[in-house]
């Protein structure tokens, strides 16, 4: 049978079931100020009405929040609502996934900080981002994403690394482990990549190494713009094509016309003079 739970803020706080020797004895846990909400096929509550659990088909709505879940633990105590199973959350900044999502609550019963892991992903009108685990830090507006990070952001900009943080309000990321930066045109790897969103650019913290339009390309550093569809790598530059290699302090490429620029000391070495079809 469905059980809807509506689970209201009052001088009692969660009512225990009719009867239970807890009631009116207890005193009840921290209260919530806004309606939650539960549909599910079945709802258990403890006798102290702090902990409650919701099995098949779970439902819950608290504000403009809304998730869904097979199953939802929820512990007024810690406050603390765990979902698991195929969970899903969604509030107006976006969508937040994981085989389990626990939301924890400040005491001002705003959602403080939420926790996916397992097959764990964060959608915003901005980005995309998934790994094994996220952390979504709601106050600071900061993200922590480990393990087989993925990172995508319009129209074909994706990041991949084993670790990488987010914040929000400054736009600002980094990646590490192994981290690659790739687009269209090619791919970029590094030690480090910083990603500024606002400005439209990253900086690959070398060394570097990359493939781009059939040429690869070592350096110390390189920053990537998006808006200007260019890299600039500097630090002992090595561009090696069919045609020959390329040393230089600094070089340039520009992705639209896919033509190279190198400056300060340069070195070209050629072993075939023949164009390459797409250069």
């Amino acid at each position: 049978m469905l059980l809807v739970a509506s689970l209201l803020a009052g001088a009692g706080g969660m009512c225990p079931p009719a009867g239970s020797a807890a009631a009116g004895r207890r005193p009840a846990p921290a209260r919530l100020e806004k309606p939650l909400h539960i549909v599910a096929d079945e709802v258990v509550i403890d006798n102290s009405g702090a902990m409650l659990l919701a099995r098949g088909h779970v439902q819950l709505t608290y504000g403009a929040r809304r998730a869904t879940a097979d199953q939802l633990r929820l512990n007024r105590a810690a406050r603390t609502a765990e979902l698991s199973g195929h969970a899903i959350v969604t509030d107006p900044q976006g969508r937040a996934t994981g085989d389990t999502v626990t939301l924890y609550l400040a005491p001002d019963e705003q959602v403080r900080s939420v926790v996916m892991v397992g097959a764990a992903g964060v959608e915003t009108r901005e980005y995309a981002l998934s790994g094994d685990r996220i952390t979504a830090d709601q106050q600071s507006g900061r993200l922590l994403a480990e393990g087989h990070v993925r990172a995508f952001s319009a129209p074909d900009l994706l990041v991949t690394g084993d670790r990488a943080t987010y914040d929000r309000r400054t736009q600002h990321g980094t990646v590490a482990g192994h981290p690659v930066v790739s687009n269209k045109a090619g791919r970029v790897r590094g030690d480090r990549i910083e990603l500024f969103q606002a400005a439209g650019r990253a900086v690959v913290h070398g060394p570097v190494d990359a493939e781009i339009y059939g040429a690869t390309m070592r350096s110390a550093s390189a920053v990537v713009d998006f808006r200007t569809s260019t890299a600039v790598l500097t630090g002992q530059v090595v561009i090696t094509r069919r045609q020959g290699t390329l040393r230089a302090d600094r070089v340039t490429i520009f992705y639209k016309t896919r033509r190279i620029l190198a400056t300060g000391a340069t070195h070209v070495r050629l072993t075939d003079t023949a164009e390459d079809a797409a250069p």
